[in-house]
């Protein structure tokens, strides 16, 4: 299935009509945000919050670049809305640095990494505007959260502006008191009566007398939408002054009068077309025809907007409309009126357009809209690793939540969907609950498997080998059984070589380790994994470091800091700056390297993997020692060692911290037998032959070799059963 792509006409405003009379004096106030946080615009709908706004971006383009997105519901996604915000940004400013971009960002990173990257690109860029239209639709959460860092943080040289229906949740008091909130509200931008003038008989030639115009702009207290409603029948009636006399603005009557005046007032075929495209967002003629059935859907979209102010363009080629949400909802009504059963076949009809041509999203949204539950399942387990791998897991849990329960909890190919983002939200708990549940299920699974897995055994296998456990050995095994599973075809093979490459790693296997990295950065390449690729090139550049070869080690961790720059990924971003801080500390570019390290761990600690961060703490603690400030670095083992000390097989790192601690030898003067070892060890206890051992911990023949004559000389033994009688003795096994 395609990846979600951008709908690039929600950057767009809407066209500024004809019939619209200057409103000059709200164009200034709208000037005077400039230099302050936040510009608003606040009131219901239509009062020509967007009009008024693509008129002032209309003037306000000819000096600066002024950029603009509508809003969805499905922009309450903080990954979603700021790939949207920024490709806005970059349309009207592009000079703004690719680096500047969400692809594969947590959102957790979003205020603490990419906004701040953004800010300092918007401070070089002079003066630019952003409006953001319907901001209603976003809830008060994170990404609601996203945008009140950015309007505090945002430079002077920036103008944000707002429309929104209900108050937005962006310290609205604390912007008032600093003086820095340029508000519009009801009254504002209610007509006058000048302007009622201006627009009945200036614009629409009216003629009607001065206490007509007086009377309505009392009816409808100035309410825009409501004196167009009213000049669309006046325009049809004799008796003007009549009709002034008789007309009244409540919630009903401009019901009845929009179906009597608007919708009624057009012919049958066009009637069909329009309340049936009530289901649809935005529309276009070929989409139209698809759900309607009306072959001349394109035809009779733009013959309505030229006439109908209630059908907005999106784009300059008439290619993409939307109705004003007023009339939208009224034709929703009038759908379930006259037409009740037909929405859910609609839905399943623009699920079926939008899934041909790739807007994985819009499918799945009408998909669920029609309860088409089994069809929505379908999409998002074919789907669900883009949105995994661009940090979108408030979205698909926000469809799984709309699923029915027991569809969810009976479907083991959704549970293991829902456990990967589960573990992705950081929900570490919950997502161990779920894949259990997914485990009980697996047993009756008959539907497709999510994203190419072999099967629900080898996703929960790989799952665990991704969590955060702090356990070596735990995350080795289950990393071995993925690879078992996931064939080298597999989509998934290049996460499951890197699972594996990690836990030698960490079990003290560098040079096997290595081997499975490099598989992982070759199939990575292959497959787009750039997570695995950066993450895989980071551990390389750390064991050639180690192993001394320090061209390797600055080679490759260059190549990972290079993706890091292409794809934006921050989530990974903890090892690649370790790796690269420790290739510039083997260099002696110690501070350097040391800002280096500074930012691995800041994301590091966020990350909360207690094996990473440790890693990342010992190897900062070596360049402290080489800068001499051993105040620091006795700080950062401290914490590595609280870290370790929370593991629940920490793997080597209890070896390299005994390094930096003074060394005590055990009463007997025997040495320590290493965590390798003792893996080997615990299989010596087996039936299984050296071989056999190599091939169980993936290890080859000559390291299987080397630990086992090390475990006989640092155990005494005279042959593999002493050994494991010696190895009880002491308690190793």
């Amino acid at each position: 299935m395609p990846s979600p792509t951008l709908i690039t006409n929600k950057l767009h405003p809407p066209p500024v009509r004809g019939q619209a009379i200057p409103r000059r004096h709200l164009l200034e106030r709208l000037d005077q945000g400039a230099g302050l946080k936040l510009t608003l615009v606040a009131c219901p709908a239509g009062y020509g919050k967007s009009s008024l706004l693509a008129a002032w971006r209309e003037v306000e383009a000819a000096r600066k670049p002024v950029a603009w997105l509508s809003l969805h519901e499905r922009d309450d996604d903080p990954v979603r809305l700021w790939s949207y915000i920024i490709e806005a940004l970059r349309g009207a400013c592009p000079s703004i640095s690719q680096s500047v971009t969400v692809k594969t960002a947590d959102p957790e990173n979003i205020m603490e990494v990419v906004l701040p990257r953004l800010v300092n690109e918007l401070e070089e860029q002079g003066e630019i505007a952003l409006v953001l239209d319907d901001f209603h639709r976003l809830s008060n959460g994170p990404a609601s959260d996203s945008v009140a860092w950015f309007v505090e943080n945002s430079p002077l040289s920036f103008q944000l502006v707002v429309a929104t229906r209900t108050e937005p949740a962006l310290r609205l008091p604390a912007l008032r008191a600093r003086g820095d909130l340029v508000e519009l509200r009801i009254d504002d931008l209610r007509f006058s009566l000048d302007e009622a003038e201006a627009f009945l008989n200036g614009r629409l030639w009216l003629g009607l007398a001065a206490d007509d115009v007086a009377a309505l702009v009392s009816r409808t207290a100035g309410w825009p939408a409501g004196l167009y409603l009213a000049a669309l029948s006046l325009g049809r009636v004799s008796d003007r002054h009549a009709y002034v006399a008789s007309f009244g603005a409540s919630s009903r009557h401009v019901l009845d009068f929009l179906v009597a005046e608007v919708f009624e007032r057009e012919d049958p075929a066009m009637q069909a077309l329009m309340q049936r495209s009530s289901v649809l967002e935005r529309l276009s003629g070929p989409l139209c025809a698809a759900v309607t059935g009306e072959a001349n859907a394109t035809e009779m979209l733009a013959a309505l907007a030229a006439t109908n102010l209630f059908l907005t363009p999106l784009d300059d080629e008439g290619d993409w409309y939307r109705f004003h949400t007023l009339f939208r909802e009224l034709l929703h009504i009038e759908l379930e009126r006259r037409e009740p059963a037909l929405a859910p076949t609609l839905h399943m009809h623009a699920c079926a357009w939008h899934r041909e041509h790739g807007n994985v999203e819009e499918a799945i949204e009408h998909a669920l809209e029609a309860g088409a539950f089994a069809e929505a399942a379908d999409m998002i387990e074919l789907s669900w690793i883009w949105f995994y791998s661009h940090y979108r897991q408030a979205t698909v849990l926000e469809w799984l939540r709309r699923f029915p329960a027991e569809l969810v909890n009976d479907n083991a190919g959704l549970l293991l969907v829902k456990a990967w983002m589960l573990l992705l939200a950081r929900r570490w708990k919950e997502s161990a609950q779920v894949l259990t549940e997914a485990e009980q299920q697996a047993r009756d699974h008959q539907g497709p498997l999510p994203s190419g897995l072999s099967s629900i055994e080898a996703g929960a296998a790989l799952l665990r080998a991704a969590s955060p456990t702090g356990d070596v050995g735990f995350l080795t095994a289950q990393s071995l059984r993925t690879v078992a599973l996931e064939g080298p075809g597999s989509p998934w093979r290049p996460v499951a070589c890197w699972a594996v490459g990690r836990g030698l790693y960490f079990s003290g296997e560098p040079e096997e380790a290595e081997d499975w990295f490099e598989e992982a950065v070759s199939l990575a390449v292959e497959t787009g994994h750039s997570i695995v690729q950066a993450s895989s090139l980071s551990y390389r550049s750390k064991i050639a470091g180690d192993a001394g070869r320090l061209d390797e080690q600055e080679l490759f961790a260059k190549q990972a800091t290079d993706v890091l720059s292409a794809e934006g990924i921050e989530e990974e971003a903890g090892t690649i700056y370790s790796a690269y801080g420790a290739a510039l500390d083997a260099r002696g570019m110690f501070e350097e390297g040391l800002a280096r390290f500074e930012r691995g761990l800041v994301l590091a600690r966020r990350r909360r993997e207690p094996l990473d961060l440790a890693d990342i703490l010992l190897r900062q603690a070596t360049l402290l020692r080489h800068l001499g400030d051993g105040k620091r670095a006795a700080a950062s083992i401290a914490e590595a060692r609280s870290v370790i000390g929370s593991c629940h097989d920490p793997g080597n790192l209890g070896e390299r911290l005994a390094a930096f601690e003074p060394r005590i030898e055990a009463p007997t003067g025997e040495p320590e037998v290493s965590h390798g070892e003792r893996r080997v060890l615990r299989l010596m206890t087996t039936q299984l032959t050296f071989r056999e051992i190599g091939d169980e911990l993936y290890l080859s023949r000559n390291t299987v070799h080397s630990h086992t004559s090390s475990i006989y000389r640092k155990l005494g033994a005279s042959g593999r059963a002493d050994a494991v009688r010696r190895a009880r003795e002491r308690g190793l096994i």
